[in-house]
């Protein structure tokens, strides 16, 4: 969760995908995680302006793809340009995808 002042937050929530649970629904975890007294609390009375999913690369230099192939480039979070530990990756995305055109 982060906090941006004047009204806003923004929220995230991460499941890897070598969970034992087959039935485990990451969208169901993350609304049962509001349901916490201090986040349900925080986001009280707020409505969500954007929403979405995605897969984060992780595992190191090693567990990068290759990043061209004929006739196309990878950028952005699906390159693996992504600071794990903030969950960050705007940054990288733009200069990536900029580099890349």
């Amino acid at each position: 969760m982060y906090d941006y002042g004047e009204s806003l937050i923004s929220c995230g929530y991460v499941v890897g995908l070598d969970y034992s649970n087959p039935y485990i629904r990451p969208y169901m975890e993350m609304q049962k995680w509001k349901t916490h007294d201090m986040i349900r609390a925080r986001l009280a009375d707020g409505r969500p302006l954007y929403y979405g999913a995605r897969a984060l690369v992780e595992g190191g230099l090693s567990s990068l793809p290759t990043l061209h192939f004929p006739g196309g480039v990878l950028v952005g979070d699906t390159a693996g340009f992504l600071n794990l530990t903030k969950i960050k990756g705007s940054h990288a995305a733009m200069k990536s995808g900029t580099l890349a055109a």
